[in-house]
């Protein structure tokens, strides 16, 4: 069950990821990643805020809550400077960076408190290094060379870290609390991405094109955001975020089949690790 949800936390945020860049690409002004990370954040947030009318959480402590707002801290620092590194670039560094480094960040913590992984998540983890490298490398292994050098490293280690730490927290939070730290953590982004959009340059004010794509983002991303408090309550944090970073493949997948992009090889080849990955994540639990 904890596999089956990261997964679908990953297909529901490969989809947003899709629906997030075409919006933007579509639009075109500078501004609009933030706007519609902004869009998405509200939606997202009201319609979880529904969803908890009709199934309310079974119990919340002030430990649940704490946790949940650290969780929306890293993650609300996360969006705008992932945005912002995808659009510096080159994506083919930034992405397979903070991806590696998202997975990395709970594998090395999470035996301090008690987030031992079996020997077969361990397989699965391993697995998981070169499916997002080669998934989100946009069909191409950058030289270590060029990552060092790249401006866009630090940024990428930031996105990473903050990830791993929101995902570590999550993890914390007692499985009773149900969809409450995805509340928690979009209520959050709701109130610091504004301030944040007040230093961003260009118009943050939202086109039709940006409504219309961040309104349906809030719904993918909502759900995303679910299944994966869910998952973190009853998983490793460690498995979890390597499932969810495995959400390029989806979006890769999806943009094939309906947008007739092309595929490249070392993409198939990183699908093929992902699946070992999740077999093995299967397997482990």
């Amino acid at each position: 069950m904890t596999v089956l949800l990261g997964g679908l936390a990953a297909i529901f945020f490969g989809i947003g990821d899709l629906l997030g860049g075409v919006g933007v690409r579509k639009s075109g002004r500078p501004g609009s990643a933030v706007s519609m990370a902004i869009v998405a954040t509200i939606v997202g947030t009201a319609v979880i805020g529904i969803f908890m009318l009709f199934m309310p959480p079974d119990s919340i402590d002030s430990s649940d809550l704490w946790w949940s707002v650290l969780a929306g801290l890293s993650m609300s620092a996360t969006r705008p400077l992932l945005y912002l590194g995808m659009a510096r670039g080159p994506i083919s560094v930034f992405s397979p960076s903070f991806a590696l480094v998202a997975i990395v960040v709970p594998t090395l913590i999470g035996p301090l408190v008690d987030q031992n992984p079996t020997m077969y998540e361990i397989f699965g983890l391993i697995a998981a290094v070169p499916a997002v490298v080669l998934l989100s490398g946009e069909g191409r292994v950058p030289k270590i060379s060029e990552v060092i050098r790249s401006p866009v490293l630090g940024m990428a280690v930031v996105v990473g870290t903050c990830i791993g730490v929101a995902g570590l927290c999550q993890s914390f939070v007692d499985d009773g609390a149900g969809v409450f730290p995805a509340f928690m953590t979009l209520l959050v982004g709701s109130a610091v991405l504004p301030i944040v959009s007040v230093f961003t340059p260009g118009s943050v004010k939202p086109d039709q094109i940006v409504l219309r794509h961040g309104l349906l983002l809030g719904f993918t991303s909502s759900t995303a955001f679910m299944l994966a408090a869910v998952a973190y309550q009853r998983g490793s944090a460690a498995v979890i975020t390597a499932l969810i970073c495995l959400c390029p493949g989806v979006s890769i997948f999806i943009a094939w089949r309906l947008l007739k992009e092309k595929v490249a090889l070392l993409q198939m080849a990183g699908g093929v690790f992902g699946v070992i990955t999740i077999i093995m994540f299967a397997l482990g639990s």
